[in-house]
């Protein structure tokens, strides 16, 4: 099974322009569709999902990998309408997943995922009924499963966002459309749940990036630059990885930071 994944990857990779005919000789649409994400094309593999699920609409794994492809998609996107046409559609996919098997965790996350990436492009009032989403969803999970590396991001980045208002944005937002998720943030708040991400699943390029993100945002150098530097010596796994690992090389860059393998103390240690 190893082989034939490797044999796709090294398909998709020389032959771009025709991944879905190679693909179409390997298993049903989940499959394909998870070969065509890993493989870089985030768009291929939603739709697959997309003419899957419009005769089994009902398909779990197949609603919650639609969403997490939009979400790539949309991610990917320069224009915030245009992450917007990839984002509303990865928030109802969720949904849908969500009513068809509610304690699903993987489409609880997306769910979060979506509502958290579309509330950067919303309007006020709607920014925080999306953040009360993501709040919900990332402390549902984190009652199943307390070392959930992707709800301890959810609730750093929804820290960290609000957080990065002015004091009268955020001051506005708690007195007149206040909640939970507006009331609970803090700095704090955004760096242990971040610093969480990062250690429980020490693997993810982006979760470094994110905290040291938080770093550079509290001008805390020496550790934003560890966290760029572990963000670069992982090996790019998901489509976004490259785009993510570009942006922290270009931060070290503007520091005049040699591009070194990060030190072997991991930020578990710190």
């Amino acid at each position: 099974m190893m082989r034939r994944f490797q044999l796709i990857l090294c398909l998709a990779a020389a032959l771009p322009a025709s991944v879905a005919a190679q693909l179409s000789a390997f298993g049903g649409p989940i499959a394909r569709s998870d070969m065509a994400y890993m493989a870089g094309d985030p768009a291929l593999s939603y739709s697959i999902l997309e003419t899957h699920l419009a005769v089994d609409s009902t398909d779990y794994e197949a609603l919650w990998r639609a969403a997490r492809a939009a979400v790539v998609v949309g991610i990917e996107q320069e224009v915030p309408r245009d992450q917007n046409h990839w984002l509303d559609p990865a928030i109802r996919l969720s949904e849908r997943a969500v009513t068809v098997r509610p304690d699903g965790i993987d489409g609880i996350y997306w769910r979060g995922v979506s509502a958290g990436r579309r509330a950067m492009n919303a309007s006020p009032s709607y920014a925080v009924g999306l953040a009360e989403s993501v709040y919900r969803d990332a402390h549902a999970i984190l009652t199943a499963d307390s070392l959930h590396g992707g709800a301890h991001n959810m609730l750093g980045k929804l820290n960290y966002e609000v957080m990065s208002l002015s004091w009268f944005e955020r001051t506005i937002a708690k007195t007149f459309m206040g909640n939970d998720a507006l009331d609970d943030t803090s700095w704090e708040n955004a760096e242990r749940h971040l610093f969480r991400a990062a250690t429980t699943w020490p693997d993810f390029i982006l979760f470094h990036f994110d905290l040291g993100e938080l770093y550079r945002k509290r001008d805390r150098r020496d550790q934003a630059i560890e966290s760029f530097r572990q963000t670069l010596a992982l090996r790019a796994v998901h489509p976004i990885d490259i785009r993510i690992q570009d942006q922290a090389r270009e931060i070290l860059k503007e520091w005049g930071v040699p591009e070194v393998a990060p030190t072997s103390e991991s930020p578990r240690d710190r």
